[in-house]
């Protein structure tokens, strides 16, 4: 792994550059630093190499760059505040993903969707969902995209009423929050069947347009999968 001067450091509440800690005598000017005993957190990022070949020293896939460093406990703590921020954020902005458990159907398209909230959110998210607040539900389905415009999930969103949460306790399937919604629909749509995934909004998180890269195709179009290098 490598640094260099565009390496942010972080001590304390001080954002700090790598010229910062030569001029302290804490990093040499030239080779290496040992941090002993030292517990720092190290933000890693790809850095472009002259290498194009997997066995040569500097190749594409041998190097990784030290971005951030964070230097003592105080900094590591505000790095974590705001990771959830913007974790609470996203969330916010796309939506929270749930897995329809069970579908009760009623008369004239109406009905009870029973989902399950994914696990690995912040409290506060799965705190918003609560009887009797109001909210919208998309599918989640490709088939259901158009490239047209201004796009997000209230395109294809139907308003529900929350019925009841139910919390499960003990050991729970991989990826889940044992938070269960039961919501009242006016409208079943196709991609509310059990075994579906949908995302669930209260009404007072936002309705924003997502990035067009995400709605046109898929998220592969803006976050690759390890398919993009083909053997070919």
């Amino acid at each position: 792994m490598t640094v260099d001067a565009a390496t942010r450091v972080w001590r304390g509440r001080e954002r700090l550059l790598l010229q910062d800690l030569i001029d302290e005598g804490m990093f040499p000017v030239k080779g290496k630093k040992s941090l002993d005993d030292q517990v720092v957190l190290l933000g890693l990022r790809w850095k472009p190499t002259r290498g194009t070949r997997f066995g040569q020293q500097n190749g594409t896939f041998n190097r990784w760059h030290i971005g951030d460093i964070w230097l003592d406990e105080a900094s590591i703590q505000r790095a974590a505040t705001q990771q959830t921020e913007e974790h609470k954020t996203l969330i916010r902005t796309r939506w929270m993903p749930a897995l329809v458990d069970k579908v009760e159907y009623g008369k004239a398209g109406q009905g009870a969707v029973i989902a399950t909230m994914v696990g690995g959110m912040d409290e506060s998210l799965y705190a918003d969902f609560r009887k009797g607040v109001r909210g919208q539900m998309s599918p989640v389905a490709s088939n259901l995209k158009h490239g047209i415009g201004d796009i997000g999930h209230y395109h294809t969103a139907i308003d529900f009423s929350v019925v009841d949460i139910k919390n499960f306790n003990g050991e729970l399937p991989a990826g889940s929050s044992g938070i269960q919604v039961v919501m009242k629909v006016g409208m079943v749509l196709e991609g509310f069947r059990a075994g579906r995934v949908i995302r669930i909004r209260p009404m007072s998180w936002p309705d924003s347009p997502v990035p067009r890269e995400e709605y046109i195709t898929g998220i592969e179009e803006r976050f690759p999968s390890p398919d993009l290098f083909s053997n070919d």
